[in-house]
C-alpha cells in the first residue's frame, strides 16, 4: 500500500513536471517573440512596452524558458529511471547549468522589484511618466543591459564555490531534482546561496510592499486626461509585476524555510515525499509568469493578440498564394501569355495613338500651307 502511495506520488510529480514543462516552454517562448515584435512594429500603440523593465521581463523569461528546456526533461528521466546517470560529468553539467538558471531567474524577479520601485518613488517625473528611463541612474538607457550582465555574473558567483568543489559538489542526489548540490556529510559550507536567496526576498518584500503603497495613493489622485491615460498603463504594468513578485515569494519561500540544499546544515531530515511536494510547488515558478501576464495585463494581453493575428495573417496570406498557384483552373504559364498578350495589345494601342497625332498634325501643316 505505501508503494503504490509513493508510485501515485510521483506519476502526480511527473505530471506536473510535463504541464509545467509545456506551459513554461510555450508560454515564454511567446513572450519572448510576441513582446520584440510589437514593440518594434507597434511602438507608438504599445508606449508602455518600451519601459526598461519590460527588458528585465523578457530576461525573466529567458532565464525561465532555459530552466524549462534543461530541467524538466531530466526531472522526467529522474522518474522513469531512478537511476543516477552514467556519465559523471553530464550529471556534474546538468546539475550546475540548472542552478546557475535557477539563481539568474531570482535575480531577475528582484531587479525587476527594484525597477519598478524606482519609477513609483521618482520624485523627478513623480512615477507617471513613460520617459523614467531617460533619467534612472541603474535601468535607464542601454544600462539595463549592464544590470542583465551583472545578473548572470553575480548567479554564478553564487554557485562558484560548489563550481570549484569546494563546499560541495554537483552530483547525482536521489532527490526529485537528479543532479543537484551534494553536500558533504557536516553540511554545506557555502553560505553564499542562503546570503543570496534571503537577500532577494527580503528586497522582494520591501519593493513590493512600496509599489503597493504607492499604487494606493495614487488611486485617490487626480490628473489631466492624458497623464491619466500614462498613469492607468503605469498601474497596469505595476499591478500585473506586484502579482508576479507575490507568486514568486509564494513559491519560493516554501524550499527556503524547508533548508532545501540552502542552509549550512544537514538536510537529511526531510523525506522523499516532502522534497517531492515543496519541489512541485517550486516548480510553479517557472511557468506562471505567462498565466500572470495574460490575466493581469490587459496590454501585454493585447500584445499577444496583435502577434499572433499579424502571424496568422502572413501565414494565411502564403497559403492562399501557394493554393492559388497549384490549384488555379488556368495554368501559370497561360496567364503569362494573356499578360504578354495584353501588353502587346496595349503597346500597339499606343502607337496607333501616336500616328493619329501625326497625321492630324500633318494635315493641319498641309492646309495652312494652301491656305497661304
Amino acid at each position: 500500500m505505501q508503494v503504490d502511495r509513493e508510485e501515485s506520488l510521483m506519476l502526480g510529480v511527473v505530471i506536473n513536471q510535463f504541464v509545467i514543462f509545456i506551459i513554461g516552454g510555450l508560454g515564454n517562448i511567446l513572450t519572448l517573440l510576441a513582446i520584440p515584435y510589437v514593440r518594434l512594429k507597434y511602438g507608438s500603440q504599445f508606449s508602455v512596452l518600451k519601459l526598461n523593465s519590460v527588458v528585465l521581463i523578457l530576461h525573466l523569461s529567458v532565464a525561465d524558458l532555459l530552466y524549462t528546456l534543461v530541467g524538466f526533461p531530466h526531472f522526467v528521466q529522474v522518474y522513469f529511471s531512478r537511476e543516477c546517470l552514467q556519465d559523471a560529468r553530464l550529471c556534474y553539467f546538468l546539475g550546475m547549468i540548472r542552478n546557475l538558471f535557477a539563481y539568474v531567474d531570482c535575480n531577475t524577479i528582484a531587479m525587476i522589484s527594484c525597477c519598478v520601485a524606482r519609477h513609483n518613488l521618482c520624485r523627478q517625473c513623480g512615477g507617471a511618466s513613460l520617459s523614467h528611463d531617460d533619467h534612472d541612474k541603474i535601468f535607464g538607457g542601454k544600462r539595463v543591459y549592464l544590470v542583465c550582465l551583472a545578473i548572470w555574473v553575480v548567479s554564478f558567483l553564487t554557485i562558484l564555490p560548489e563550481v570549484m568543489g569546494y563546499s560541495g559538489v554537483f552530483a547525482w542526489t536521489g532527490s526529485p531534482y537528479g543532479c543537484d548540490t551534494v553536500c558533504p556529510s557536516e553540511g554545506c559550507s557555502n553560505i553564499g546561496p542562503f546570503i543570496s536567496v534571503i537577500n532577494n526576498i527580503i528586497f522582494m518584500i520591501l519593493f513590493y510592499a512600496v509599489i503597493v503603497i504607492k499604487m494606493c495613493m495614487k488611486r485617490h489622485q487626480v490628473f489631466g486626461s492624458e497623464v491619466t491615460e500614462f498613469t492607468s498603463m503605469l498601474k497596469s504594468i505595476s499591478l500585473t509585476l506586484s502579482i508576479l513578485i507575490a507568486a514568486y515569494l509564494a513559491f519560493l519561500i516554501p524550499v527556503v524555510s524547508s533548508s532545501w540544499g540552502l542552509w549550512p546544515v544537514k538536510t537529511s531530515f526531510l523525506s522523499y515525499k516532502a522534497k517531492a511536494i515543496i519541489a512541485s510547488i517550486y516548480w510553479w515558478m517557472y511557468g506562471i509568469n505567462f498565466f500572470i501576464y495574460l490575466f493581469s495585463s490587459s496590454r501585454i494581453r493585447e500584445t499577444y493578440r496583435t502577434f499572433i493575428k499579424d502571424m496568422w495573417k502572413k501565414i494565411f496570406k502564403r497559403s492562399n498564394v501557394r493554393f492559388l498557384l497549384t490549384f488555379n483552373p488556368i495554368p501559370f504559364g497561360l496567364l503569362n501569355l494573356r499578360n504578354h498578350k495584353n501588353h502587346k495589345s496595349q503597346i500597339f494601342k499606343e502607337r496607333n495613338c501616336k500616328a493619329a497625332k501625326f497625321k492630324c498634325n500633318h494635315y493641319c501643316k498641309m492646309k495652312l500651307l494652301v491656305l497661304l
